[in-house]
């Protein structure tokens, strides 16, 4: 089909040097033509617990399907009745109720009951995964990184708050949102969400550096913003405009934004 050949095509032509005379299958992802799943180089999955289902449009409008491989939603059932679907006839959407336990702390249970499912389902796919609340949206500049992303290995990256830029660099308890973190599925599958603890993202991350420390990276660009939909739409756009102009000026005469290491 149209995939094969364009890849048959572009790696003929990588071989004789001559690669950027024809477009690849990622710029074609670029461009928006839908990429069927087998030709996607990196699979990423979205985990999202689910309790305000009224965000689910504004975070399906954030996430580009050309690059993840399936978004996992796992609905909260003391909010939402068994069996409720939002997204009906969507292949890369998937979408689960899960009744959390009384001594659970909401999302926890339903994050681990995404990644039991995933260790079921996808193990063997080599997937990563990357984990979105309701209340967030994917960043633009995430799909800008996926190119960095590589195999047994787990990343960090910085985050976009209302004031200030939170830096990636300290994937710990207390210094870190689980928005700005994706691993390798495989090097990880073993850890999960403590049910009973607030701070569990925190918490689960630190599990999953203090596993593979030798195999963390962090890297230096906001890919990620923090309860973006908790925000009005007017204070969305005022801070989109003001970071922007900023970043864009910094850059302009040669510096950036300062980080800060804790919340």
């Amino acid at each position: 089909d149209f995939y094969y050949f364009l890849n048959v095509l572009w790696y003929k032509n990588v071989e004789k040097g001559e690669g950027a005379a024809l477009i690849s299958p990622r710029s074609v992802a670029r461009f928006h033509f839908p990429l069927p799943l087998y030709a996607m180089d990196k699979k990423i999955i979205i985990i999202t617990p689910v309790s305000r289902i009224r965000n689910l449009k504004s975070i399906k409008k954030s996430i580009n399907f050309n690059f993840i491989f399936k978004w996992i939603i796992v609905y909260d059932g003391k909010d939402i009745e068994n069996n409720f679907k939002y997204f009906n006839k969507f292949e890369q959407i998937e979408e689960f109720t899960y009744f959390s336990k009384n001594y659970e702390v909401q999302g926890n249970g339903q994050r681990n009951f995404a990644l039991d499912y995933i260790d079921k389902q996808y193990s063997k796919e080599n997937v990563f995964i990357y984990f979105l609340d309701d209340d967030n949206i994917v960043h633009k500049n995430f799909y800008k990184l996926i190119d960095q992303f590589q195999y047994n290995c787990m990343y960090t990256f910085d985050q976009q708050r209302t004031r200030y830029i939170l830096s990636g660099t300290k994937p710990k308890l207390y210094y870190i949102d689980l928005a700005m973190f994706l691993s390798d599925f495989n090097i990880i599958k073993d850890i999960r969400f403590l049910n009973k603890t607030y701070n569990a993202d925190g918490s689960y991350i630190q599990s999953c550096y203090k596993k593979n420390v030798e195999k963390h990276f962090y890297i230096n660009e906001v890919a990620s913003y923090y309860n973006y939909l908790k925000r009005n739409i007017i204070r969305r756009i005022y801070n989109r405009i003001f970071w922007f102009l900023k970043i864009s000026f910094l850059k302009l005469i040669g510096k950036e934004v300062q980080r800060q290491f804790k919340p």
